[in-house]
């Protein structure tokens, strides 16, 4: 027989089972945070990067309504004066914007740098656009110009290109962010179908392991079941022969050789076979009864032992008083099947048996023994043995009578249908009549 699995195996692979699962959830929940922090991220960025080409917009507006206002005739300019504030001010509140996002970079960073060199040009852009406004009315458009070449360009030109260069990085860094999560991505899938693996793996190690436990436990069943049931029998082959032994003693204290409980045993069986063959009493005859029935007819007169030789071997008629002590065998047999067997036995057995040795002398006019039962009071198993244990007694010698001729002991068991016997049982009986002749 194979080595049962050790309970050892058996932790190990709840183990990896466990582990497996908990390693795809945390992979799972790790790609979804790896992921939501990706798109935060980018979310950041391009917030920049709008931020950044606002102000550039708005400073081309403003150089835009500068140029015009300079180039302008007096009678435009307070239009156009008034659209330059405008303008500014959508700068200076852009600004603001931009000093708020600048607080969520790492101080120092090339962003960081890059955020507060803008933030520095514009201002300065501002503050330097100043002076061409109070020149309008006292220099001429060519030294405004020159001015504005000289001092405001190059501002203009420096946030073009810290613009130009952010853009560029955030590009990059969205770029290289970009890499490193599908990167991420791309590792946990294969991380999560390893695990996954591992999983299956360990779900069919355990399905063939818990079959082969599975197996061994059923090989194991079958074996005690088939020393249980050799051990059953063996215990029913001692009871019987021990019953049949008892039996014997019991039949020989009368003279018998034994015989007689072996043959009344077989016209049990041939009555109660009959009978399932013609359908009676469907509802009792199971397999099981009969074969109780059977087992139990021997003891049938297990209460004689209790009776003195004297009257248990009197060659004459009973008197009156010899009857009573001979009757109450039927009795002391009801006690004696409970003694030797009750406690040893299936109760359906014991109670067949006790039934068969109590009520076989009643009678189905109700004038029987011990207790006057009658009809279908007097239980089947008792009702079948009556007829079993009369005839074999009518055609066997005794030592107060001569064998009886089986035709008289048939016609016999037929005038006592209704009266001694069950009708219906003498029916069953004699339609064996051919059988019994033959086994004769």
């Amino acid at each position: 027989m194979r080595k049962s699995l050790s309970i050892s195996a058996l932790v190990v692979i709840f183990v990896a089972e466990l582990s497996g699962i908990l390693g795809i959830v945390y992979l799972r929940h790790a790609m979804d945070v790896h992921t939501s922090l990706f798109n935060t991220m980018v979310e950041q960025v391009f917030n920049a990067e709008n931020d950044v080409e606002q102000i550039r917009s708005h400073l081309y507006k403003y150089e835009y309504n500068m140029t015009a206002l300079i180039n302008s005739s007096r009678i435009d300019k307070s239009a156009t004066l008034h659209e330059l504030a405008e303008t500014e001010l959508m700068i200076r509140n852009q600004l603001v914007v931009h000093s708020e996002i600048r607080k969520s970079m790492e101080y120092g960073s090339e962003k960081e740098q890059l955020f507060r060199s803008v933030n520095d040009d514009v201002l300065k852009y501002l503050n330097f656009n100043v002076v061409p406004l109070s020149m309008l009315d006292t220099e001429s458009p060519e030294a405004i110009s020159e001015y504005i070449e000289r001092y405001i360009m190059p501002l203009v030109a420096n946030v073009n290109q810290s613009i130009d260069t952010l853009s560029r990085i955030l590009r990059v860094y969205i770029d290289t962010q970009k890499i490193s999560v599908q990167k991420d991505l791309h590792e946990s899938r294969i991380a999560s179908f390893l695990v996954l693996v591992v999983i299956i793996f360990s779900v069919i190690v355990s399905i063939i392991y818990s079959h082969r436990v599975l197996s061994e436990l059923e090989e194991k069943n079958r074996f005690f079941m088939r020393k249980s049931e050799a051990s059953e029998m063996r215990i029913s082959e001692i009871q019987y022969n021990t019953i049949m032994g008892i039996a014997d003693l019991v039949e020989s204290r009368s003279g018998e050789t034994g015989q007689h409980v072996k043959r009344t045993s077989h016209l049990v069986n041939m009555i109660l076979l009959q009978a399932k063959k013609k359908g009676k009493w469907a509802d009792i005859l199971t397999d099981s009864f009969i074969d109780n029935v059977t087992r139990a007819a021997p003891m049938h007169d297990l209460g004689k032992i209790v009776i003195p030789d004297a009257i248990l071997n009197k060659p004459g008629r009973f008197t009156d008083e010899e009857f009573e002590i001979m009757k109450t065998h039927a009795t002391a047999g009801g006690k004696i099947v409970h003694d030797i067997i009750g406690g040893v036995a299936e109760k359906d057995y014991v109670d067949i048996a006790s039934d068969i040795a109590s009520f076989h002398h009643e009678k189905w006019n109700g004038k029987g023994y011990p207790t006057g039962k009658k009809g279908n009071e007097i239980p089947l198993c008792a009702r079948v043995m009556a007829v079993a244990d009369v005839f074999d007694a009518l055609v066997s010698e005794r030592c107060y009578k001569k064998p009886m001729s089986y035709d008289d002991a048939f016609a016999l068991i037929e005038r006592e249908a209704g009266e001694h016997f069950d009708p219906d049982v003498v029916e069953l009986f004699l339609e064996l009549k051919d059988e019994i002749y033959a086994e004769k």
